[in-house]
């Protein structure tokens, strides 16, 4: 148990203790609290969209207890931004780590980013104090006692919080409850969060606002909707407020039988002012439109489509002093008159608006409003994402919000696989991406492999004390595609006889049926010999001693000879125990490159197979590959089996309308749990459109797009954004290019 005592300097805290990975308030009563990942509803294609209001409204109608959404938005305090000391580091990688740091801290001391967190707060029902401005409607006459109409079935709140993160991840949000450490750390900055220049002691009320540790507050009610229909994500703009604001909505589930009760009654009214209205004449338009909506409402309810919640709505905005907080009070009014609502301050109560805004679960005000499900979903919370962990590759920035985009391909529970697409045309910036995306790896110690048809990477694997193979005709560089490597164990002998065919279909243009069992027979020959280990041409003589006039043979001897022996019919020699290995194909032949390219994916996949740890896997130019079967069978594979052995294959491609020509190429694009989209031709953009259910405001960004900026889809998440790479990233990467 934590526990957190008074101190004269600090707010008098509601908080009593923390134990059990829960709060305990000074009345005794525990809340916990859940922490959520959040989403981007806004940029969601229309499926998405609808999957998430649905879940949301099935996270509603589950709840059997009160709760509250708690929502903050603050500026991401930068670190340090002088630039590291290379002395300091033995590590070259932990250098380059702590340059990146430091580039971040200085954007983040440049341009003001805000941070985003949304939590989820779950409170037992009490017998008293609960929805006091509501309950008087239900006394019986008979009784002077009040009958309460709160929903709250008694379970506990543990096996309440798992249900809440199991809904969240049917939303395609990630929920995890906060243990006793993070309580407290949540807890401090709420209490004792240090303001520049000297601290007030203690607590200083006034009419319209509250200072706490020389922080000032001012608190607002929501009392009054939008007077017209609204969709979910109408909340967007509040949410995006630019400075510290608290938001807090608190929620009560109701009986359903009360609520009838009360519609009843209601209806009652209506029709009679109905009546009263037309005997007299006269037209109240708010009488008429209201009728309709409390009968639709009472039907839904009869029917269980709908529940009845008390709703009530607090917003908390802060200043580092009077003159700022008058700023944000003045904003955050615009703000909500473009919304519609109104917003009034409680004055002479804005210590108990504060408490209601942040995430202790307490409704000091008691402002409830009536809302079924529909109504209350269109206060979706999940509305806009940075995807800004705290650690992970770094990826660019928002170009909506300026916030910084980092996290983590390799999250388990983000995304089904590590794959990564790169799709734009040339000159759009699409191998200066996906190389960013390798050395935001390497700073984190995750390998990588690229396949380099351009020579565009040497210069920059060197300088990482990498290894750089050239890979042509007559160089001292050589793999076997027979080496026991590419079997690692028995059941992976079949994949390697199947890929000694499909080598061998490239270099004879194909194989029919009869050459390709013919062949079959001769490569298993061979397999079950233990030594010496064969090679290639061993293949070849077998093959011509049993069919010595047939075509297979006369094109074979052509790969087996010569300069081309060297390369496809001699022991491997090639080591990639480095950290970054890069292999350049520049050179070889346009014949050349389709079968060494699947040599060298499929010893590259035996590799990863061999020793498992996170490894980048980079193919550029990948579409001009895509007209090879077994090529594409084999990436079809490789995307589908690499996570388990935990790697992530990045495919990077000027001509993305080349996957969706054939089915394993449609599979192939559709793969990736994260894709990078940059600038496209008209016909490009709109296969794409078809292919991930783009807006049209996506496809005309895409259309639009300049160099560096791209459409970030990662999982549920869909962002514009701009690669911004640090200095030293950008030196290597430019310099390698030659430019």
């Amino acid at each position: 148990m934590l526990g957190l005592g008074r101190s004269p300097a600090h707010f008098d805290q509601e908080i009593a203790s923390i134990e059990n990975d829960a709060f305990r308030l000074r009345s005794g009563a525990l809340r916990v609290v859940v922490r959520t990942s959040s989403l981007s509803y806004q940029n969601a294609s229309p499926e998405q969209q609808a999957r998430t209001v649905h879940g949301f409204r099935e996270l509603l109608q589950a709840q059997t207890g009160p709760f509250q959404l708690y929502l903050r938005s603050r500026r991401k305090v930068p670190g340090d931004t002088a630039e590291p000391d290379p002395r300091q580091f033995p590590d070259k990688r932990n250098y380059l780590s702590a340059l990146t740091r430091s580039f971040i801290a200085t954007h983040l001391a440049d341009t003001p980013v805000f941070e985003r967190d949304t939590f989820v707060v779950l409170a037992p029902g009490q017998r008293h104090g609960l929805l006091r401005s509501w309950v008087f409607r239900f006394r019986e006459k008979k009784s002077d006692q009040p009958e309460y109409v709160a929903v709250d079935s008694g379970v506990p709140l543990r096996d309440r919080a798992r249900e809440l993160i199991e809904h969240l991840r049917r939303m395609g949000i990630t929920g995890r409850q906060l243990n006793d450490e993070e309580l407290a750390a949540l807890a401090t900055e709420l209490y004792l969060r240090p303001a520049p220049g000297p601290i007030r002691s203690g607590e200083l009320q006034r009419a319209g606002s509250v200072e706490v540790s020389g922080r000032h507050y001012a608190s607002f009610v929501v009392d009054r909707y939008p007077g017209e229909e609204v969709e979910p994500g109408w909340l967007l703009p509040l949410l995006s407020f630019k400075g510290e604001i608290h938001v807090g909505i608190h929620v009560v589930p109701l009986e359903t039988d009360r609520m009838l009760a009360l519609l009843r009654h209601k209806i009652r009214d209506l029709k009679a002012d109905e009546m009263a209205t037309a005997e007299s004449g006269s037209v109240l338009t708010n009488t008429l439109g209201t009728l309709p909506d409390a009968v639709t409402v009472h039907q839904a309810l009869a029917r269980n489509e709908e529940k009845a919640f008390a709703v009530s709505f607090y917003a908390t905005v802060g200043g580092a002093d009077p003159a700022d907080l008058r700023s944000q009070v003045e904003a955050l009014q615009a703000s909500c008159r473009r919304m519609m609502i109104r917003a009034v301050q409680p004055f002479f109560e804005m210590r108990n608006g504060l408490l209601s805004s942040w995430p202790l679960g307490l409704d000091l005000l008691g402002r409830e409003q009536i809302l079924h499900t529909s109504a209350l979903a269109t206060l979706l919370p999940w509305l806009q994402e940075d995807l800004a962990d705290p650690e992970g590759h770094y990826w660019g920035y928002n170009k909506e919000t300026g916030g910084l985009c980092v996290f983590d391909p390799f999250d388990e529970t983000r995304f089904p696989n590590a794959n990564i697409a790169v799709l734009a045309h040339s000159g759009a910036g699409k191998s200066y991406a996906a190389a960013s995306v390798v050395l935001s790896g390497h700073t984190r110690g995750i390998g990588a492999i690229l396949l380099d048809p351009e020579a565009e990477y040497g210069r920059m694997v060197r300088a990482l004390e990498g290894t750089y193979l050239h890979l042509a005709a007559g160089s001292a560089h050589a793999i076997n595609v027979l080496d026991p490597l590419f079997a690692g164990n028995a059941e992976d002998v079949p994949d390697q006889i199947n890929d000694v065919l499909d080598l061998v279909a490239l270099m004879c243009g194909k194989l029919d049926e009869v050459e390709r069992a013919q062949l079959e027979a001769a490569v298993r020959q061979l397999i079950a010999r233990p030594t010496p280990v064969p090679v290639l041409g061993d293949v070849f003589h077998l093959f011509q001693r049993a069919h010595p006039q047939s075509r297979v043979t006369t094109i074979l001897g052509r790969w087996v000879s010569g300069d081309l022996g060297r390369l496809f019919s001699a022991p491997t020699n090639v080591d990639l125990a480095a950290d970054i290995v890069g292999f350049n194909l520049r050179d070889l032949k346009e014949e050349l490159i389709p079968p060494a390219s699947l040599l060298l994916a499929n010893w590259l996949w035996a590799s990863l197979r061999r020793e498992r740890r996170p490894r980048h896997l980079l193919i550029d130019e990948a579409g001009l590959l895509l007209e090879h079967e077994p090529i594409r069978r084999f990436l079809v594979r490789l995307a589908r089996r690499i996570r388990k052995y935990g790697g992530s294959l990045i495919l990077v491609s000027q001509n993305p309308g080349d996957f969706f020509e054939t089915k394993d190429g449609a599979v192939l694009i559709t793969n990736p749990s994260i894709l990078l989209l940059g600038s496209q031709k008209h016909s490009e953009a709109a296969k794409l459109q078809k292919a991930f259910s783009l807006t049209d405001r996506q496809v005309a960004f895409l259309e639009t797009a300049q160099r560096g900026d791209f459409l970030l889809l990662a999982g549920p998440n869909r962002l514009p954004v701009h690669i911004m790479a640090p200095p030293w990233m950008d030196e290597l990467i430019v310099q390698s290019r030659g430019h």
